[in-house]
Formats: C-alpha cells, sequence, structure tokens
C-alpha cells in the first residue's frame, strides 16, 4: 500500500511539477511579450519607433507584437501615399491618414501584427473595414473590404486572414486602405511595410524600398 501511495504522489508531483513550470513559462513569456518594448510605448515620432526597432537585435522575436510587414500576398505597390493630396472622389485637397495599397477584389487581406479586433464593421468613407488594436499603442486598420472574415473582440495572429480586398465605401475602384495609429495619433505607414525581418531579412527588405511594383 506504501508502494502504491509513495508511487501516485511521485507521479502527482511530476504532472504538478510539470503544470507549474508551464504556467510559469507561459507568465514569463506573457511579462517579456508585453515588457520587452515598454520603451516603446510613448513614442510617436516614426524615425524614433523604427530607430528603437532596429537598435533591438531580438526584433526578430518580437516584431509580431506590432503591425509590421505587407498585409496583401504580393509585391509592394502603392496607390497613393499618406499626407496631402487631391481626394480622387470628392476632387479636393484632403489629407490622406493612409496608404492606398494596389488590390483586386477578393485578393486576401492578412493582419500585419498580432492584437485585438477592437471594431470590424462599415462606414460611409472606407467601407468595411477591420480596426486592430496591438501592443505598444499600435493600431492598424483596413479599409474598402469586400468581405470580413474577423469579429469584434476576436484575438488574431500575424498573418491571419481578415478579409479580403474590395471597393466599398468612398472610392473609384478595387484597393485596400491601410492605416497607422500610434497612442490615437495617425502615422506614416510607409517604412512598416518593409518590417518584415522573419520571411525576408531586414538587408533584402530594406533594398527593395526603392524598386515599388
Amino acid at each position: 500500500m506504501k508502494k502504491i501511495t509513495l508511487g501516485f504522489l511521485m507521479i502527482f508531483g511530476c504532472i504538478n511539477l510539470g503544470f507549474s513550470q508551464n504556467i510559469a513559462l507561459n507568465t514569463s513569456t506573457k511579462t517579456i511579450k508585453e515588457d520587452n518594448w515598454k520603451g516603446l510605448s510613448p513614442l510617436l515620432e516614426v524615425n524614433d519607433i523604427l530607430r528603437y526597432i532596429y537598435s533591438d537585435p531580438l526584433k526578430e522575436n518580437y516584431i509580431h507584437t506590432i503591425p509590421a510587414g505587407y498585409p496583401l500576398d504580393k509585391d509592394i505597390h502603392i496607390n497613393s501615399f499618406y499626407g496631402s493630396r487631391n481626394h480622387p472622389v470628392h476632387q479636393v485637397a484632403k489629407f490622406h491618414r493612409g496608404i492606398d495599397l494596389k488590390g483586386g477584389t477578393g485578393e486576401k487581406v492578412y493582419a500585419t501584427g498580432e492584437g485585438e479586433v477592437v471594431e470590424a464593421g462599415y462606414k460611409s468613407d472606407i467601407g468595411n473595414y477591420v480596426k486592430i488594436k496591438h501592443l505598444y499603442g499600435f493600431e492598424s486598420i483596413y479599409g474598402h473590404l469586400s468581405k470580413i472574415s474577423v469579429k469584434k473582440g476576436q484575438k488574431v495572429s500575424r498573418r491571419q486572414l481578415l478579409g479580403k480586398v474590395g471597393a466599398t465605401g468612398t472610392v473609384t475602384g478595387p484597393h485596400l486602405h491601410y492605416t497607422l495609429k500610434k497612442n490615437n495619433q495617425f502615422i506614416d505607414p510607409f517604412d512598416f511595410l518593409f518590417l518584415d525581418f522573419e520571411s525576408e531579412g531586414i538587408s533584402f527588405m530594406w533594398q527593395q524600398k526603392g524598386k515599388l511594383a
């Protein structure tokens, strides 16, 4: 009887130890993810943000926590840049608070970073759209979608399908309107399109900046 009890305690102890270690590991991972780039949270200037990211030798391990990379499965092709422009529909000068990316109706749109879907719906200007809240004050918005594949409150990972390119809202044709915000302020998404350390390598991606399709 003592042998059986001892064996049970040993087995239970190992299970409990493993369970405790898993909890500790998960907690540690969560803490690292939240705290590793805590100095990034107050930054607003794009150059300061990029300098902070590039200076981290472990950036490849954390880049998935912010909106980085290209949200479409194709070469980078920008139809309209961030900043002042003549609105293609209203024909008046308006500040463009995002980037328009070339895409055909039905092409898949992916999350550029992990986070939580805080909005998924329709607005008259950007049509069907998805808004994701990321860590460190980042938010990404994907507009003019023909289809939305996620729901408000849903957790999404980097490169997870969000919907499909469309021409909903105030547009002249199908494309993806992509917006980034940092601490509730709009920022230029351009440089973030090239932050794709995992798939191509930083040197290659930066060489492509002068080769937009």
